[in-house]
C-alpha cells in the first residue's frame, strides 16, 4: 500500500483550501502554491515509476480486468451503505490505485496543473491567490477520479471538480459572456451527472446475488462482468435472437445511460455546445485544464466503466452510434474551426475534431483502438494545453486574436512564440514524428477493423485539421502576403520570458518524446489495454455474429 497516492489528493486540496481561506491579499502564498504544484508533479511522477515498476498482478485468479498496480485501501475506511439490495447490504471499502492508464492520466494532470499555475503567476491580475488555490483544489478533485478504485469515490469526486471549474469561469471569465457560459456548464453538467448516476447504482446493484453481496469495488465488478460475459458467450442459445438477448439485453439501459452521461462531459454531437461557449468565455489559462484534463473525465469513465463493466451491452448498436458520433465530429469540429475568426473559438472546434478521434478509438473496442484512445487523451492534452497557453501570451500582448487580420506578421515582433506555435500546430495536425500522429494512427488502425467508413470520414479529418492549423499559423504569424503589419505595432511586453518559455519548451519536448519513442507509452498500458480487450472484442465479435446469423434468417 503507498502512501504516494492520499498525498497527491490531499496535498492539492488542503493547501489549496488554506489559500481560499487566508483571502486575496495573501500574496506571500504564491510561492506556496507553486511549491504545492511542483510537489504534485514530482509524485504524480513516482506514482508513474512505481506502476512501470510493479509486477503486473495476476488476474486469473478472479477474472477482474480493472487491476491496480499501486493502491491504497486502508482497512479502517470500510462501512455499510444505507441501502440494501434483497436483503444483502452494500459495503464500501473505500479504494484508491492507480493502473497504466491511470497513471498516465494523474501525470498529465500534474504536468498541466503545474503549468498553469506558473502561466497563471504572468496573467492574473486579479485575485491571484484565490485562482492558484481553485487550481490546486481542482487538481486535487481530478487526481481523485483518475485514481478511484470504487464507484462511490469515483462519483464524488467527479461531481466535486464542478465548483472549482464554475468558480474559475465565471471570477476570471470574459465579463460578458462567462456567467452565461458557467450557468451553461452547470446545466449541461448536471443533466449528465442524472443518468450517470443511476447507471453507476445499476451495477452496484446487479451485482447482488443470493449468495454475493453487491460490491462497489471496480475490481470486483470486473471481474463479475467478465463472469457473465463467459457464461453468456459459452451457452448454447435456442437460436439467434435469444443468443442476442441473452448477450446484451441485461445491462443495455445501463450502458446507453452512462454513455449519455459520459458523453456530455466528452462534449459528443449533438450534446457538445456546452463546449464553445465556455472555451470563448474562461479565460485562456483556465480553458488550457479544462480542454486538457476536466474535458477527459468523459473518455476515462468510459474507458474505466463502461467498456469493462458492460461489455455485453456495449458491443451491439451503442457501440455503432458512438463510433458513427465520433467520426461525424472530427468532420464537423474541422469545418466549424475552418469558418471561425476567434481564435478561442477556432481552437475550441479544433478540440471538439481531435476528441472525435478518442471517442472511434474507444468504440473499436480492440486493442489498436483502445491503446490510441487512451495514448491520445494524454496527448492532446498536452498539445491543447499548449494551444492555448500560447493563445494566452498572445491576447496578454495584442488583445484578443482574430484570423480576420490576415497581416498580423507577429513571427517578426515574437520569434520564440511564433516557433513553439508552428511546433504545437504541427504536433496536433498530426505530424509523423510528434505525439499527436501517434494516437491518431492508432485510434484509425482500430476503426478500420469495425468500420471502413468511418476510417475514411476519420482521413478526411486529418486533412481539414492540417488545414485550419496552417490557417492560423498563415494569418497570425505571417499574414497572407507574407510581410505582415510589425511595422504597424507597438512591440508590447516583448517577447516570451524566460518562465514563459520554459515551460512550453518542455511540453514540446514531450510531444516529440511520444512522437519518436511511442512504444515507451505503450509499454505502461498494455497489460490494462490487454485485459479490456479480454471483455469487449469477443464481446463485440459473439454479438456482431448473432446478429448477422439473425439478418440471413429474415425474409
Amino acid at each position: 500500500m503507498t502512501l504516494i497516492i492520499p498525498l497527491l489528493i490531499l496535498l492539492p486540496l488542503l493547501v489549496g483550501l488554506g489559500m481560499f481561506l487566508a483571502g486575496t491579499k495573501a500574496e506571500s502564498l504564491v510561492g506556496l502554491a507553486l511549491g504545492a504544484s511542483g510537489l504534485v508533479l514530482a509524485l504524480s511522477l513516482l506514482l508513474l515509476f512505481q506502476v512501470c515498476g510493479a509486477a503486473v498482478p495476476d488476474s486469473a485468479t478472479n477474472g477482474a480486468t480493472i487491476i491496480a498496480r499501486a493502491v491504497y485501501a486502508p482497512d479502517w475506511l470500510h462501512i455499510r451503505l444505507p441501502v440494501s439490495v434483497g436483503g444483502h447490504p452494500i459495503y464500501w471499502h473505500l479504494q484508491f490505485g492507480a493502473d497504466g492508464i491511470g497513471a498516465l492520466l494523474v501525470l498529465l494532470t500534474g504536468i498541466v496543473g503545474f503549468v498553469t499555475m506558473i502561466m497563471a503567476t504572468h496573467q492574473i491580475r486579479e485575485r491571484l491567490v484565490s485562482y492558484l488555490a481553485l487550481i490546486l483544489i481542482t487538481q486535487s478533485m481530478l487526481l481523485g477520479v483518475f485514481l478511484s478504485m470504487d464507484l462511490l469515490s469515483f462519483y464524488l469526486f467527479f461531481e466535486a471538480v464542478l465548483l472549482p471549474i464554475i468558480l474559475l469561469i465565471n471570477g476570471w471569465g470574459d465579463k460578458a459572456e462567462s456567467l452565461k457560459a458557467s450557468r451553461k456548464f452547470l446545466l449541461y453538467t448536471l443533466v449528465g451527472s442524472v443518468p450517470m448516476v443511476i447507471g453507476l447504482i445499476g451495477i452496484a446493484l446487479q451485482s447482488a446475488t443470493p449468495v454475493r453481496p453487491s460490491t462497489v469495488s471496480l475490481e470486483l465488478l470486473s471481474a463479475i462482468a467478465k463472469e457473465n460475459q463467459l457464461a453468456a458467450i459459452n451457452a448454447s442459445p435456442g437460436d439467434a435472437l435469444n443468443s442476442v438477448s441473452t448477450l446484451a439485453s441485461k445491462d443495455q439501459w445501463i450502458a446507453w445511460i452512462l454513455l449519455l452521461g459520459f458523453g456530455i462531459k466528452l462534449a459528443i454531437l449533438p450534446l457538445h455546445t456546452w463546449l464553445p461557449t465556455t472555451y470563448a468565455a474562461a479565460h485562456p489559462n483556465t480553458t488550457a485544464l479544462i480542454a486538457s484534463v476536466v474535458a477527459k473525465l468523459g473518455v476515462f469513465g468510459i474507458i474505466r466503466i463502461v467498456i469493462p463493466l458492460t461489455p455485453l451491452a456495449l458491443s451491439t448498436y451503442a457501440q455503432m452510434l458512438f463510433g458513427g458520433l465520433g467520426a461525424v465530429a472530427i468532420v464537423y469540429g474541422a469545418f466549424v474551426a475552418l469558418s471561425q475568426s476567434d481564435m478561442r473559438k477556432v481552437l475550441a472546434y479544433s478540440s471538439i475534431s481531435h476528441v472525435g478521434f478518442i471517442t472511434l478509438g474507444l468504440m473499436s473496442m480492440n486493442s489498436e483502438g483502445l491503446s490510441g484512445a487512451a495514448i491520445q487523451m494524454f496527448n492532446h492534452g498536452i498539445i491543447t494545453c499548449s494551444m492555448f497557453l500560447i493563445l494566452a501570451m498572445l491576447e496578454q500582448r495584442r488583445g484578443p486574436v482574430s484570423l480576420d487580420d490576415e497581416d498580423c506578421g507577429l513571427a517578426s515582433i515574437y520569434p520564440k512564440l511564433a516557433v513553439m506555435m508552428v511546433f504545437f500546430t504541427l504536433a496536433g495536425a498530426g505530424l509523423p514524428g510528434l505525439n499527436g500522429f501517434v494516437g491518431e494512427l492508432l485510434a484509425m488502425t482500430g476503426m478500420i477493423r469495425v468500420s471502413g467508413l468511418f476510417t475514411a470520414i476519420a482521413v478526411l479529418g486529418t486533412v481539414l485539421g492540417a488545414w485550419y492549423g496552417l490557417r492560423i499559423v498563415q494569418r497570425v504569424l505571417f499574414g497572407s502576403n507574407g510581410e505582415g503589419k510589425s511595422k504597424v505595432h507597438a512591440q508590447v511586453n516583448g517577447d516570451l520570458k524566460a518562465t514563459e518559455f520554459a515551460p512550453l519548451l518542455a511540453l514540446a519536448c514531450i510531444c516529440l518524446f511520444i512522437g519518436v519513442r511511442p512504444q515507451d507509452s505503450m509499454d505502461l498500458i498494455e497489460n490494462d489495454i490487454k485485459r479490456i480487450v479480454s471483455v469487449s472484442e469477443p464481446s463485440s465479435k459473439a454479438v456482431h455474429s448473432e446478429i448477422d446469423q439473425l439478418a440471413q434468417t429474415q425474409p
